[in-house]
């Protein structure tokens, strides 16, 4: 892979983008073919991760063609890491499996440990760089290795017999490699473990090392906080270096980020890119990015670990959309939790109770349990008529939403949050759910097999149509919409659960005794997203540009530092817990609120003034629909609204609406 961008203009990629097609970049070592078909543009992996089922970690990803190809190490221990599984997509969606593509009986001189694959393209050949047997001093056979095939799914063969680094160069342990061909044509590796990153050149035969013009062979290039997993790519004439941080088994796996005008640097740490989400996973790391050919969109490529797991290989292969600011500096990436279903599999969820779960369709259904002829086993239906679906999360507050169809009238189905994990094959859990019933909606809270009703709402056609149901819940604060997401349907409090699993359950009423309860499809879930309650707001009309506060004033800017001022945690209102207030995450207990029709950022107060002014109705945007607005509860009618990068609550005019719509993120 050459990962070289040729920057576009908005209107180009634009076209190419409704045109169904994008032209490669171009460079040295660049394959030449032309996508045929629409580039992937995602705002996460929208179908789910993990991507593909299986233990899998240090993913390097590489575009040959119309396929984008992963190729990751197997993550199991030393003696089982003895091949290389690879993974390919035309759509970033569905991916096809390639067992062993690398395998060890193919490199004489290795035995285990095979790691970290690093793929590239040049002058016909599949080059497949590796790392092998995890040598601790010269005196070990092992190191960096080289393998080539014809085609990208190989079989790879070693290439020289021998490997390309056997020894340790500056401190570096000869692991971890990453190859990048600059536009010049001029191929660099750059590698390393135990705290220390190399860069070498490799000569036109990619399978021997050249010099740097001083004589040197390897430059040492380490960044501050390096461990490994160094990484190298270029946009906008920009080298950006990355590599991970902290222990590989612990959460402070992360990954950071230097910016050069030189391949070889110097690379000076800016920040941290992407670390572990408490919510979602634990120790993200070991990267690669690749950028849409054609277009300015960019993914970033890791392994994490599920919340749950504690075999430090139980690791998985994710991907996020990565952004950048107008300076070129890189956003921090959010772990995102959504699944469309569209990949065809449920994986990472994890299913309990005796309902029968697929992905059928582009959704995800479940079907009762099998039938019952007998009193005795009739009485333990209510428990196996149904099922429950959980995701391995553990949010506090949050925003969770889905579709969600409830088949037939005598049932319930819908969304479960804040749950404690049943033990396997039990339907039963601790936590709250926000079900469609046949008389509308319901709000209540589990305690194993006992439900505890806390609210209810009436809502016409609630079985057998497909409703979006989102859920809110901060603190002991609990909303439910439905379908219109302007105004809840139910809010309420309860304090008894605080964080959890979220997922989905259906349930059908057991049958009478000696009654036979029949197959029967319960409910069908679709579009599922999760997440906290902190967002950063941009302009519809504005991209890059993001609600902030400077010296307390709101404003619309680009290239926030800190970070923090550009993020608002979403509470329930200071004035009326239906609607939200916007707190500072970068100053807690300042509120953005409306003065004179002026939009600050300012300390909380007791006075009802200053509550009302603080208190916003998130409705549906002004100009888009699909984003959010924001009206004044003190003054209705009165918008969210920037204006020469100021803030204003005002009324707005139908052409003015897309500078009062914000889309969230």
């Amino acid at each position: 892979m050459v990962r070289i961008i040729r920057t576009l203009s908005v209107a180009l990629v634009s076209a190419a983008l409704l045109l169904g097609f994008a032209p490669s970049p171009a460079g040295a070592g660049q394959q030449g073919s032309v996508r045929t078909a629409a580039p992937p543009v995602h705002s996460t992996a929208e179908a789910g991760n993990p991507l593909v089922e299986g233990w899998y970690a240090d993913p390097d990803v590489a575009v040959y063609g119309d396929r984008f190809w992963i190729y990751p190490t197997t993550s199991r221990s030393y003696g089982e890491q003895t091949f290389m599984d690879a993974f390919s997509s035309t759509d970033m969606v569905h991916w096809t499996k390639h067992p062993k593509v690398l395998d060890i009986a193919d490199v004489p001189w290795a035995k285990y440990a095979l790691w970290a694959p690093a793929p590239v393209h040049r002058d016909g050949k599949y080059y497949l760089y590796f790392a092998a047997n995890d040598i601790q001093s010269d005196s070990e056979v092992g190191g960096i290795g080289v393998a080539v095939s014809d085609r990208p799914e190989g079989p790879y063969k070693d290439a020289i017999g021998a490997p390309l680094i056997d020894r340790f160069h500056n401190g570096a342990q000869p692991i971890d490699q990453d190859v990048f061909i600059d536009d010049d044509g001029q191929a660099y590796m750059y590698y390393g473990g135990w705290g220390h990153a190399n860069v070498v050149k490799l000569n036109p035969d990619m399978t021997s090392l050249g010099a740097f013009p001083d004589g040197t062979v390897h430059k040492e290039i380490t960044p501050k906080n390096y461990t490994e997993g160094s990484f190298m790519f270029k946009r906008g004439g920009t080298y950006y270096m990355m590599w991970s941080e902290g222990g590989w088994t612990g959460p402070d796996y992360s990954v950071s980020y230097a910016m050069s005008d030189s391949p070889t640097g110097p690379f000076e740490k800016i920040d941290r890119v992407l670390a572990q989400d408490p919510a979602v996973a634990r120790g993200s790391g070991h990267n690669s990015v690749v950028n849409v050919p054609g277009t300015d969109v960019w993914y970033i490529v890791y392994h994490r670990r599920p919340l749950s797991e504690t075999d430090g290989n139980h690791r998985a292969l994710a991907y996020d959309r990565m952004y950048f600011n107008e300076d070129g500096t890189i956003r921090p990436v959010t772990m995102k939790v959504q699944d469309n279903f569209e990949d065809g599999n449920a994986v990472g969820w994890r299913t309990y109770g005796g309902g029968d779960w697929k992905v059928a369709h582009g959704a995800y259904s479940v079907t009762s349990a099998t039938s019952v002829t007998s009193a005795t086993s009739a009485a333990s239906a209510t428990s196996a008529s149904g099922g429950l679906a959980l995701q391995d999360t553990d949010f506090s507050d949050l925003v969770y939403e889905a579709d969600v169809t409830l088949r037939g009238g005598r049932g319930e189905a819908g969304l479960v949050f804040r749950a404690t994990p049943p033990e396997a094959g039990e339907e039963g859990f601790h936590g709250y759910y926000a079900a469609l019933t046949a008389k509308g909606l319901v709000l209540g809270k589990a305690a194993g097999g006992e439900r505890t009703p806390l609210a209810t709402a009436r809502l016409a056609g609630a079985s057998g149509g497909t409703h979006r149901v989102r859920v809110e819940a901060i603190g002991s604060s609990l909303k439910v919409y439905v379908d219109d997401l302007a105004k809840p349907r139910i809010s309420t409090t309860d304090p008894t659960y605080t964080s959890g699993s979220n997922g989905v359950h259906a349930t059908r009423p057991s049958s009478k005794p000696g009654a036979a309860a029949a197959r029967k499809p319960l409910a069908s879930f679709d579009d599922v997203a999760i997440r906290s309650d902190v967002f950063s707001f941009e302009a519809a009309d504005a991209p890059n540009r993001f609600v902030r506060h400077a010296w307390s004033r709101g404003r619309v800017d680009p290239d926030v530092t800190p970070y923090a001022d550009m993020q608002w945690k979403v509470v329930p209102g200071l004035a009326d817990p239906s609607a939200v207030s916007l707190e500072s995450v970068n100053f807690p207990g300042h509120f953005l609120r409306q003065r004179d029709e002026e939009v600050w950022s300012e300390a909380r107060t007791g006075d009802a003034g200053f509550l009302a002014d603080a208190t916003w109705r998130r409705v549906p945007g002004l100009s888009d629909r699909s984003l959010a607005s924001f009206e004044s509860f003190s003054s209705p009618g009165r918008y969210l609204h920037h204006r020469d990068a100021l803030l204003y609550a005002e009324r707005v005019a139908p052409g003015e609406r897309p500078g009062a719509t914000f889309r969230e993120w």
